[in-house]
């Protein structure tokens, strides 16, 4: 068994492709493929299986994908702590984030972070939260990033942004909203109000809240849903309705003068932004570098 080896393994692993890795390693596929051919010889045992609908891990694979990473992840260690110099490590960092903290968050972390780690590549995708949990479940994506507390509790989840959710209106309205509990409610009961579309965290923030005020939001006029905040806060300023979306996503809207924003002054508005991992995984010298950049009090200046 060779180092080489398990970098293919473990870059075939996550992709769940041979051609996929194959490029990504600058390799054949035919070498890719030789390679994990002759490690499952040596091992005595499938770690992968092939048919036509692609690539998945066998039982025995997703167990010895975790002794491989903690195999590559001690290699790092002791090249780290000979040579004393970690700011040339190269490498990639996938990460499945929230469209939130995708949109409004990320850039900027990555910004601050490669200015210390120049060599290492981070890759973005991005859907609702329940995708981000779903996605986490394999072994594709190093980190993601939820505005809710997965109920999972193979993760480990990191806060990294305090935010809250504010309420947009037209930059037309008129009608005056104290930022109190009372104003609130007595507005989002009697006006049209612009849901989030299910899965998203934003989404579980809001009914949480809702409940916790006794809001039936199936009782509340909503005109539609939206999937993005963008697209609500677009609706909001061509006069739709009001919403809730996150005071990060409302703050260029707001200063362009295309809506109004009411903060409410009740902890029931708050929320936070998360970064998780597995719990099993070891976190090699460059995953911890991205961790350590997430919580550092200039990424989280709330």
């Amino acid at each position: 068994m060779e180092i080489k080896q398990l970098e293919i393994f473990i870059s075939v692993a996550k992709k769940l492709s041979f051609s996929k890795s194959a490029e990504s390693l600058y390799l054949s596929q035919p070498t890719v493929s030789a390679q994990i051919n002759s490690l499952e010889k040596s091992l005595g045992a499938q770690l992968l299986v092939r048919n036509t609908k692609g690539v998945c891990l066998t039982k025995v694979g997703e167990d010895f994908f975790l002794y491989a990473q903690k195999i590559l992840t001690l290699r790092d260690q002791a090249v780290i702590g000979a040579s004393g110099n970690n700011h040339d490590i190269s490498g990639a960092i996938d990460i499945i984030s929230s469209t939130i903290p995708a949109q409004h968050l990320l850039p900027g972390i990555i910004s601050s972070f490669q200015k210390k780690w120049p060599n290492i590549i981070v890759r973005v995708n991005s859907g609702d939260s329940e995708k981000v949990v779903s996605e986490m479940s394999g072994f594709k994506y190093d980190f993601g990033m939820v505005g809710t507390v997965p109920t999972d509790d193979r993760f480990s989840c990191h806060c990294i942004y305090n935010d809250e959710l504010v309420l947009v209106v037209p930059k037309d309205f008129t009608s005056e909203i104290s930022p109190t509990i009372g104003s609130f409610t007595k507005h989002i009961t009697s006006a049209p109000f612009i849901m989030r579309e299910s899965g998203s965290g934003t989404r579980v923030e809001i009914e949480s809240l809702l409940k916790s005020l006794d809001i039936d939001h199936q009782k509340l006029h909503i005109p539609a849903y939206f999937s993005d905040a963008h697209s609500i806060l677009l609706a909001v300023s061509e006069g739709m309705g009001l919403s809730l979306v996150p005071k990060i996503a409302a703050e260029l809207y707001v200063s362009c003068g295309l809506v109004k924003q009411i903060e409410i002054s009740d902890e029931l508005f708050m929320r936070k932004i998360y970064l998780i991992h597995k719990k099993e995984l070891w976190l090699s010298p460059m995953q911890k570098a991205f961790v350590d950049s997430c919580v550092a009090p200039s990424a989280n200046p709330l």
